[in-house]
């Protein structure tokens, strides 16, 4: 995890925390309206390392600099970039990036269609339709969880 990793002056790993969801809460602002790729790449680095360490805040930070960012401005290197992610998340059993990635299709301003991923696009005509299919799933999820343990 980031926050591991880098020593910061006063050696709080809590204020470490505090400051990097600091950063990346800037950073998925701050890109959605002066997209520099080299911050942009810090970010997805940081938040996937942090994300392999069960510390999701920054993965989810950059589903939202995803689907809002997107909508204000497209890219296709970005949208495939958020299929990538959208898709590694859900295998691994995080929906989160699904549920962002659904609202970015269902509530985008152009209604000029985009293509999705084959295995997206199944996933939100088959199971997740709508923003209640992923509390229902998350439910069932977590009571299987429980039960396991």
């Amino acid at each position: 995890m980031f926050v591991k990793k880098y020593n910061f002056s006063n050696g709080s790993p809590l204020l470490c925390m505090q400051e990097m969801n600091s950063l990346y809460r800037f950073w998925s602002y701050f890109l959605r309206d002066m997209f520099v790729p080299s911050m942009y790449n810090e970010f997805r680095k940081l938040a996937l390392e942090d994300a392999a360490a069960n510390y999701n805040y920054g993965i989810e930070c950059l589903f939202r600099f995803y689907s809002y960012g997107l909508e204000k401005k497209y890219r296709d290197d970005l949208y495939n970039d958020f299929e990538q992610l959208t898709l590694d998340f859900y295998h691994k059993g995080n929906l989160y990036g699904l549920e962002k990635y659904w609202a970015f299709h269902h509530f985008r301003d152009q209604k000029e269609p985009i293509k999705k991923h084959p295995e997206l696009d199944r996933l939100l005509r088959e199971e997740y339709r709508r923003l209640e299919d992923f509390r229902t799933k998350e439910k069932n999820t977590s009571s299987t969880r429980e039960e396991r343990h």
